[in-house]
C-alpha cells in the first residue's frame, strides 16, 4: 500500500511540474511573439497576443513616465519606424511567475545601442495568455558615452 501511495504522489508531482513547464513555455512564447513582431512592424501578429485593455508605459531616459500606450498607439509607432529583423534581435524572457490565471515575466530587449527591461503582466482568458500590462525602463548609460551599463 505504501508503494502505491508513493507512486501516486510521484506521478502527481511529475504531472504538476510538467503542466507548470508547459504554461511557462506558453507565457514565454507570447512575450517573444509580442516583442519580435513589434520590432518587425508586424502589428497583426503582435496584436494577437495583446489584451484589448493593454497599457504600456515606462521611464524615459529623462526619468519621466511616458503616456500610456494602448495597442493603437503602438501601431502608430510601428508605422513610423524601420523594421528590425528577428535575426538581429536579442530578446530574453525570464523570471516567469505563474499564479492561477495570471503571470508575469521579465523581458530584456532593445536595439544594438540601447537596451531596456520590460516587466510584462499577462492574463489567461478563454484558455489563451494575453499581455495586459507592460512597464519598461532603460538600462543606465555610462557617463560620457552612448554605451549602456548593464545591471542585473
Amino acid at each position: 500500500m505504501k508503494k502505491i501511495i508513493i507512486v501516486l504522489l510521484v506521478t502527481l508531482v511529475s504531472a504538476t511540474s510538467i503542466q507548470a513547464q508547459q504554461k511557462e513555455r506558453a507565457v514565454e512564447k507570447v512575450v517573444l511573439t509580442y516583442i519580435e513582431n513589434f520590432f518587425e512592424n508586424n502589428f497583426e501578429a503582435m496584436n494577437a497576443v495583446l489584451h484589448p485593455r493593454l497599457s504600456k508605459r515606462g521611464l524615459n531616459l529623462n526619468g519621466k513616465i511616458n503616456e500610456d500606450l494602448p495597442a493603437s498607439k503602438l501601431k502608430e509607432i510601428m508605422d513610423k519606424k524601420k523594421a528590425f529583423p528577428v535575426s538581429k534581435q536579442q530578446n530574453n524572457a525570464s523570471d516567469i511567475v505563474l499564479f492561477n490565471k495570471t503571470a508575469n515575466a521579465k523581458l530584456t530587449t532593445g536595439y544594438p545601442n540601447i537596451k531596456w527591461m520590460e516587466y510584462v503582466i499577462l492574463v489567461n482568458t478563454n484558455g489563451k495568455w494575453k499581455i495586459i500590462d507592460i512597464f519598461w525602463e532603460y538600462y543606465p548609460r555610462k557617463k560620457g558615452t552612448n554605451k549602456i551599463k548593464k545591471k542585473n
